[in-house]
């Protein structure tokens, strides 16, 4: 079972409304934009590691249809370099008085935390928490046995905006795949949309919750959030993986030393023998030339007497 926390995670400490309709269209094309210049089209980085905060404003205003900056740093409550201070995956640094941002990357996957959160939506105050769903994540409402899948993208919005975006999404599915589909499935789907919009309405409490593989989604309050998450990687444990591995190099380590000492010993054992063989040879030799050498001795006296 989770624990209900309360921490101060970087989307918590900002002061902008993100349950805002247009926070997440706003970072959708704010890392369009970064992936653009930091990424070329075989995902390889370009070596761009800072953009210039003002190019990239008058850019996001002019995607966005807002006539001039004033109007658009008016939707955002401030402006736009205030506005990047608070999104929770933006560092922004100062240079010669310009500032520049650039979009931190995801921690690596030998780093990621498994994490499941769950909210449990009572009234329709609960529906403008705010979710900040990573790449990574899917969302689970287990009452309607529905489930927003992750697609890659990092989405910031409201619950209730959440849910309104699923309810487009899958009627513009229905419209567009027009007679593709059977009036079955259909059928089915058009049911779907009617209950997520009932949900809208919170006739009854449901449960929203996030599946996060990577451990990088966060809430806005984070109060009452139900937090299971998988525990740290304890920081010897790339040792403690490698220690087999270790062990068994070791062992044949050993093993291929212990080879090579009986094979000098054999080869030793195969010298010494070739030496003794060398030597009996020689003392055999030596032997017959003195049997040979007494018996010419014996024979001299013989052959001087006749």
């Amino acid at each position: 079972m989770g624990i209900p926390v309360s921490n101060s995670g970087l989307l918590e400490a900002s002061k902008i409304d993100m349950s805002h309709q247009e926070m997440d269209r706003l970072v959708t094309e704010l890392e369009g934009i970064w992936y653009s210049f930091a990424v070329d089209g075989d995902g390889e980085p370009t070596g761009v590691e800072w953009l210039p905060v003002d190019h990239v404003g008058h850019a996001l205003c002019n995607d966005l249809g807002y006539e001039d900056m004033p109007e658009f740093e008016d939707a955002l409550k401030g402006t736009f370099e205030a506005f990047l201070d608070h999104l929770p995956h933006v560092v922004k640094e100062t240079r010669n008085g310009r500032a520049y941002f650039q979009i931190r990357p995801d921690p690596p996957q030998s780093a990621w935390r498994d994490t499941k959160m769950t909210v449990r939506v009572n009234s329709t105050k609960d529906l403008w928490r705010v979710c900040l769903k990573s790449p990574h994540a899917r969302i689970e409402i287990p009452e309607l046995e529905f489930e927003i899948s992750s697609d890659g993208k990092r989405h910031i919005d409201s619950i209730y905006n959440h849910i309104a975006a699923a309810v487009y999404n899958l009627g513009n599915y229905v419209r567009q795949a027009g007679s593709s589909l059977s009036e079955d499935h259909k059928s089915k789907i058009l049911d779907t949309v009617i209950a997520l919009n009932v949900f809208l309405d919170v006739p009854k409490p449901f449960t929203w919750i996030l599946h996060d593989p990577s451990g990088t989604s966060e809430f806005k309050p984070m109060e009452d959030v139900e937090v299971e998450q998988a525990p740290e990687p304890e920081a010897g444990a790339g040792a403690t993986d490698g220690a087999p591995e270790a062990a068994a190099a070791e062992a044949g380590a050993a093993e291929e030393g212990a080879g090579d000492e009986a094979a000098a010993a054999e080869a030793g054992a195969a010298a010494g023998d070739a030496e003794q063989r060398q030597a009996a040879a020689a003392e055999a030799e030596e032997e017959e030339e003195a049997e040979e050498a007494e018996e010419e001795a014996q024979q001299r006296p013989a052959a001087a007497a006749r």
